[in-house]
C-alpha cells in the first residue's frame, strides 16, 4: 500500500495565503522524511475560503526543491481550463525539475463557477477532455505533433521539453460520477476516487464499471491503480482526535453548503462529522485508524491511499505534523 498526503488549501478568516503555502511546503518536506510516497495538490479557483491553490504545478515545483524522493501529483489539474499544449509543457517541466517525480493527475471539472470564470462553456469543456488528454500524451511522445479533432486542431509543432519519465509521467483521472468511472476505464488510466463525495455505494459501483471497462479494452483489471482519498487525523486518543479534527471538518462542510461548488455542494448537504468519521475517514487513535483503513481497503481495494490531514484547513500546522508523525510511526507499518 502506498500513502500520500493531499492538499486543497482553504484559507479561513485569520489565515493568510502566504502562511498556508509555507505550511504546505513544510509538511510536504516532513512527508518526504517520514516515508510518504506522494504529495497531491488540488486546483481550485475563485473561492479563497475553500482554496487558494489555483496553480498546483507551481506549488509542486517549490516542493520539488526541498524534497528528495517523494512524488509530486496534481489532484487534480482541471484539464478543460487549460490549453493542452501549455499543460503538457508545464507538467513536463515539473517532471524535469523533480528528476522524474511528477504524477499527472487530472479531471474534467464539475464546478460551474470555474468554467464561468474562465469564459468556457462547461458542456464543451467537458466534452473536449478526451481530446485534450490525447494531445498531451502525443505531445510528450512525438517529435512533431499533428492533431485533427472536433475541439482542437494542431499543425506540425514540436512540444518541448519532453518529460524526464519515459514515455511520460503516470496518469491518474478523478472520478466521482458513474459515467466518469467508465470513461477512465475506457481510457486505460489510473483512477482517483473520493467516496466522501461519490458515496460508498457510488464509489463501489463506479469501480466495478471501471474494472469492467479496463478488462473490456484488453487490459488486466489489476493494472489500473486505484487511489482513495481519505480524511485522516491521528491523535493519542479518540477524544483528542475528535476535538482536534471536528471543527475543521465542519468548516469544510459549511463552506461547501454556502457555495455552488457543483457535486460537492450537493453532497455536503447530507453529510455530518459523525458520518464522515464512521464511513469515509481514518480519524482516532492509531489502532482505530488501522482498523478503519483495513475496512476501507476491503471495501474499495485500492493500491494507494491519499491522506487528507487537514480537511477544512483549520488544524494548526504543528498539530498536522504531529498527526502525520503518529500516522507514519504507528499506522503505516501495518500496511506493508
Amino acid at each position: 500500500m502506498e500513502f500520500g498526503v493531499f492538499y486543497q488549501l482553504p484559507c479561513a478568516e485569520g489565515q493568510t495565503p502566504a502562511a498556508r503555502y509555507d505550511d504546505t511546503i513544510a509538511q510536504a518536506r516532513l512527508a518526504d522524511e517520514l516515508g510518504f510516497d506522494a504529495v497531491w495538490l488540488a486546483e481550485l479557483h475563485f473561492n479563497p475560503r475553500f482554496s487558494v491553490m489555483s496553480s498546483p504545478l507551481l506549488v509542486a515545483s517549490a516542493i520539488a526543491q526541498v524534497t528528495r524522493r517523494i512524488k509530486l501529483g496534481t489532484a487534480v489539474n482541471l484539464v478543460p481550463l487549460h490549453h493542452p499544449i501549455r499543460l503538457a509543457e508545464e507538467t513536463a517541466t515539473l517532471d524535469l525539475l523533480s528528476h522524474g517525480r511528477a504524477i499527472f493527475g487530472i479531471g474534467r471539472g464539475s464546478n460551474p463557477s470555474h468554467f464561468t470564470g474562465y469564459g468556457i462553456d462547461i458542456k464543451e469543456g467537458r466534452e473536449g477532455f478526451q481530446e485534450a488528454v490525447d494531445i498531451i500524451l502525443k505531445a510528450w511522445t512525438t517529435d512533431e505533433l499533428d492533431y485533427e479533432g472536433k475541439h482542437y486542431r494542431i499543425r506540425g509543432i514540436n512540444v518541448a521539453p519532453k518529460p524526464y519519465q519515459k514515455p511520460h509521467p503516470p496518469v491518474y483521472v478523478a472520478a466521482n460520477s458513474e459515467d466518469t468511472f467508465g470513461l477512465v476505464g475506457g481510457m486505460g488510466h489510473n483512477i482517483l476516487v473520493a467516496p466522501m463525495i461519490s458515496t460508498t455505494q457510488g464509489a463501489r459501483a463506479g469501480l466495478e464499471v471501471y474494472r469492467s471497462e479496463m478488462a473490456g479494452n484488453g487490459r488486466q483489471p489489476g493494472r489500473g491503480r486505484i487511489n482513495l482519498n481519505v480524511p485522516t487525523y491521528v491523535a493519542e486518543s479518540r477524544k483528542k482526535a475528535r476535538a482536534g479534527f471536528e471543527p475543521s471538518i465542519n468548516n469544510y462542510l459549511n463552506t461547501l453548503r454556502g457555495t455552488s461548488l457543483g457535486r460537492g455542494a450537493e453532497r455536503a448537504m447530507s453529510l455530518s462529522y459523525d458520518q464522515i468519521s464512521d464511513e469515509f475517514a481514518a480519524i482516532g487513535e492509531p489502532e482505530e485508524c488501522v482498523d478503519k483503513l483495513h475496512r476501507l481497503r476491503e471495501t474499495f481495494q485500492p493500491q494507494e491511499i491519499m491522506c487528507w490531514f487537514n480537511t477544512g484547513g483549520m488544524v494548526p500546522h504543528q498539530e498536522v505534523e504531529r498527526s502525520m508523525r503518529l500516522f507514519a510511526e504507528k499506522v503505516m507499518p501495518h500496511f506493508p
